[in-house]
């Protein structure tokens, strides 16, 4: 069903080039730093702290795909090897899909671990975790500043487990593009400054055809082995689509908190806020509610993507040609918002529309 649905929305996505998770990843990046109250420079430089974190803990993993730590402005400098890929992201904010790795997880119940001869300091505990899942769909959100299906699992998973964000001693929050660990740290409570990873993250350590989220889980064990009692695993896929978070402990669970339903979709679909009326084909006033510029290889803007509102409200997507350089100008620079910028989508070429500040 899932990929008949997927299939059927492929004219819309195709037509407008929002096919990929780095076509889409930046539009919930730049709507989500608008709704946080951050300017385009202050958005880039808590990507680059976080991400430069994640290559220093990837330096010291033997297992992670690139051992070298980065600085934060080698992360945000343009570079060879650091080509623009969709605004705001270069490349090295990028989840990495040039790797070659497996990793494996044995769960066992604590009798057959006691009798296998695990110590008791070795032992890790599986604790309670909660799931809930997005519109496939990037058009069918209720806005691109908040996931619901995030909040409704992160929440959970730390009230069952009886946890703060002061008592978690390890994280590990997805991170294939920094609007997720970015959005999941300020549901947690966490800090900045502090690692969200164990492993490495997806640019650094392994990408997400490398089967990440076990990596994680066999770091996070490795991790509370050598200290801590509590760490918490988040994972995110599709297009901010799917959240799963676990935790996982030195603390054995007590009674209440296992067995337990970590479906938690009912709660997600109840936080989520109406989904607004999409128009495939729109043209005339309206307002920006978020926006990417795509780059090709060479490091030139080769379209801009505006998702827009109507004055009645009703969403709709239009593509801004790379020919019309001020427009990419102001989408880009950060000498404005462009989030609630008014401007026209106009009829365009091969179906599209054409979107004119």
């Amino acid at each position: 069903m899932r990929e008949r649905l997927l299939q059927a929305a492929a004219p819309v996505a195709a037509k407008y080039g929002l096919l990929t998770p780095t076509d889409i990843y930046p539009l919930f990046e730049n709507a989500m730093r608008a709704a946080w109250g951050q300017s385009l420079e202050e958005g880039q430089t808590e990507s680059a702290a976080i991400w430069s974190r994640f290559s220093e803990v990837a330096a010291t993993n033997p297992h992670a795909w690139i051992r070298r730590t980065h600085t934060p402005a080698e992360i945000l400098e343009p570079s060879a090897g650091n080509r623009p890929i969709a605004f705001p992201y270069p490349k090295l904010m990028v989840a990495n899909n040039n790797i070659n790795q497996g990793a494996a997880v044995l769960v066992a119940s604590l009798a057959f671990a006691r009798s296998a001869g695990i110590a008791e300091d070795r032992l890790i505990y599986v604790g309670a975790g909660a799931a809930a899942h997005e519109s496939d769909f990037f058009w069918e959100r209720a806005d691109y500043t908040r996931s619901p299906s995030l909040e409704v699992a992160v929440r959970n998973t730390l009230t069952w487990n009886s946890l703060t964000a002061a008592d978690l001693d390890h994280v590990e929050l997805y991170s294939c593009f920094p609007c997720v660990p970015k959005a999941a740290r300020r549901v947690i409570g966490l800090s900045a400054d502090r690692p969200l990873s164990v492993s490495g993250g997806l640019t650094f350590a392994g990408g997400p055809g490398g089967n990440y989220m076990t990596h994680a889980a066999a770091a996070m064990v490795e991790r509370l082995r050598e200290s801590g009692r509590h760490g918490f695993l988040l994972a995110n896929g599709g297009w901010f689509s799917d959240c799963h978070c676990l935790v996982l402990s030195r603390t054995p669970p007590t009674l209440d908190t296992l067995p337990r339903d970590h479906d938690v979709q009912t709660q997600a679909d109840a936080a989520r806020g109406e989904v607004p009326p999409f128009l495939e084909h729109y043209t005339g006033a309206g307002r920006i509610e978020t926006y990417t510029v795509i780059y090709d290889r060479d490091g030139k803007p080769a379209f801009g993507s505006v998702i827009g509102r109507t004055p009645r409200n009703e969403r709709f997507v239009a593509r801004v040609p790379a020919e019309d350089t001020a427009t990419i100008a102001t989408l880009t620079s950060g000498s404005v918002e462009p989030i609630g910028l008014p401007g026209t989508a106009e009829e365009g070429t091969e179906g599209r529309a054409f979107w004119r500040i």
